[in-house]
């Protein structure tokens, strides 16, 4: 579409100048001369005003919404538009219409944090508004509010994590853009289905990775104190955070936090420490027989192990 819109003002352009400017063609014959008329401007186009043209078919190229079908583009010109709203009408008339039903479009709506990160506008949940991040929290209490805040920058930053759909009602992945600017954070994101947990290797693999994603965003300590809570555990499924020198530092149950890593043996007597410890950033499969808290008794578990900044962060499913 804007490759579209550029094309048809570069052929406005060539006309204007070709009408303005013309050819010189042959000379011909000398006619008889008439009345001065007035003096008018010089017909031809000086280079100022051809840059200035430039301009703004430029301009005009930019502000074409990209399609809906590529959501990761509309949803950063949904975000600069509402940006573009707060610079041309001011924070009020922005939050005022962010918090509309009239701003919601399909999937997309904005959601605006104010500079102590209080939800100012919010039009799919009106319930978040006036409140803090951390009282933005998907399943499993997950801190998403918090998150999103923490990851915006200036230049916009991708944020990917498991939330209520409000159109919906079902829980989906969920992948929010947002942006810092003057001292504000405007977001939006868009829906779909992730991994389902009948495809455990691909929601296990999805699962350590927004765990990878959160401590990328609000940090050490949070996420480890998100991690060490039992609201954490979907299902089967928790999160474990192992330190550099091979301790774990996140685990829902205490008894795992803080053990001697030689104590990594399973209910057969198999020692998996070493398999676990030699995770790599690309991710490792480690398998082990373990309790599982689901049904409370032993079963097959199969892990996935990433190493990341140090540390090393694990989730797995049972047979």
């Amino acid at each position: 579409m804007r490759t579209l819109t550029l094309m048809l003002w570069i052929m406005v352009l060539v006309l204007l100048v070709a009408a303005c400017r013309g050819e010189t063609g042959p000379a011909g014959e000398q006619g008889p001369a008439g009345p001065q008329g007035p003096a008018g401007d010089s017909s031809t186009l000086d280079e100022a005003t051809i840059a200035s043209i430039l301009e703004q078919m430029q301009a005009a190229s930019e502000v074409s919404p990209p399609p809906k079908w590529d959501p990761a583009e509309y949803t950063k010109h949904f975000v600069r538009t509402a940006i573009d709203k707060y610079v041309t009408e001011g924070l009020d008339a922005t939050v005022a219409y962010y918090n509309t039903s009239e701003s919601i479009d399909g999937p997309w709506y904005a959601f605006i944090f104010d500079e102590n990160d209080i939800m100012l506008a919010h039009a799919a949940v009106p319930d978040l508004v006036g409140r803090p991040a951390s009282y933005a929290v998907g399943p499993n209490n997950f801190p998403a509010g918090e998150a999103v805040t923490g990851a915006a920058d200036g230049d916009g930053a991708w944020f990917s994590y498991n939330y209520t759909n409000p159109a919906t009602g079902n829980v989906e992945a969920k992948h929010s853009w947002m942006v810092a600017y003057d001292g504000l954070t405007f977001g939006s994101g868009w829906y779909e289905r992730g991994p389902a947990k009948h495809d455990a290797p691909a929601f296990t693999k999805a699962f350590v990775g927004q765990a990878i994603d959160l401590y990328e965003a609000i940090g050490r300590e949070a996420t480890v104190g998100y991690y060490n809570t039992p609201e954490s555990v979907d299902g089967q499924w928790y999160v474990f955070i192992i330190d550099e020198d091979g301790y774990t530092i996140g685990h829902h149950n205490p008894m795992f936090r803080g053990r001697d890593p030689a104590l990594r043996v399973d209910a057969t007597g198999y020692f998996y420490g070493d398999d676990l410890l030699s995770a790599t950033e690309s991710g490792k499969w480690v398998d082990y027989v373990l309790l599982n808290p689901e049904t409370g008794d032993n079963r097959q578990k199969h892990t996935w192990a990433v190493l990341h900044d140090g540390l090393i962060f694990g989730s797995g499913w049972y047979e």
